[in-house]
């Protein structure tokens, strides 16, 4: 198995702290969200962890080397980081992928236990990790899951309406496991025409959802509780995670 994180982003809303660090470099409570990420995925049968890099990407090569505890770890550039988004960097790990893969976005904190949910749980060919979605304290991508935790659409921010009715939708937290036929015939051909004909500037999730609609694959949804992880887009996100993981 391989594992995919995306880390080339700039990480603007975490100013003035990525003014010299990357955003997978931001620390929690002392641990850096990329080493965390690592310390997760390793132990569970990973021959190779694959890294999408751009921003300051010296740094994370420093920090981490080429083969992290039983991992090797192989490096992606993406030169262009700051005129385009995650749907181009994982679209740059299209020659690397030749087997089942975990992947991740490296903004998050999380317990390893996710790992261990979604790994044992990962019956489908695209299996999503997600939580119960409460508006109240959660945005951004959204997935409708049936009583059998299928996944039946998935819709980004911008496309939630205001008055969109949340009852059997869960947030995903951007951490998905894909079975190696899956992603090598049906996602990352997908990408590379959404890429070639459409836009750099944009998320993979667009072309995920497009998959669902037409319904070609099997999608599942995997529960974790919404207190086992927390996604850090700003300053505040970072305090807050600060705050409830040393408690825990």
């Amino acid at each position: 198995m391989q594992a995919l994180i995306l880390a080339a982003g700039f990480g603007r809303r975490l100013q003035p702290i990525t003014h010299k660090i990357p955003k997978s470099l931001v620390e929690v409570n002392g641990t850096p969200l990329l080493i965390n990420a690592l310390d997760c995925l390793s132990g569970k049968d990973i021959n190779e962890t694959l890294i999408v890099v751009g921003d300051k990407k010296e740094q994370i090569i420093d920090r981490v080397g080429h083969r992290y505890k039983d991992m090797k770890i192989t490096y992606i550039e993406n030169p262009v980081y700051e005129t385009t988004n995650n749907v181009y960097s994982f679209w740059l790990a299209s020659n690397y992928i030749n087997d089942d893969v975990i992947m991740l976005e490296c903004d998050l904190i999380y317990n390893k236990s996710l790992i261990d949910r979604l790994l044992l749980e990962s019956k489908a060919s695209c299996n999503i990790l997600v939580s119960k979605f409460n508006p109240q304290t959660m945005d951004g991508t959204v997935v409708e899951v049936d009583e059998n935790h299928h996944v039946r659409s998935l819709i980004i921010k911008r496309d939630q309406k205001e008055n969109m009715d949340y009852t059997n939708m869960a947030k995903t937290v951007n951490i998905y496991c894909f079975k190696k036929q899956f992603i090598i015939d049906k996602f990352l051909p997908s990408v590379d025409v959404y890429v070639k004909t459409q836009s750099v500037n944009s998320y993979y999730e667009l072309v995920l959802g497009s998959l669902i609609y037409y319904g070609n694959s099997d999608f599942s949804a995997v529960f974790a509780d919404a207190d086992e992880w927390f996604e850090i887009d700003n300053i505040e996100d970072l305090n807050r995670a600060n705050t409830y993981f040393q408690k825990k």
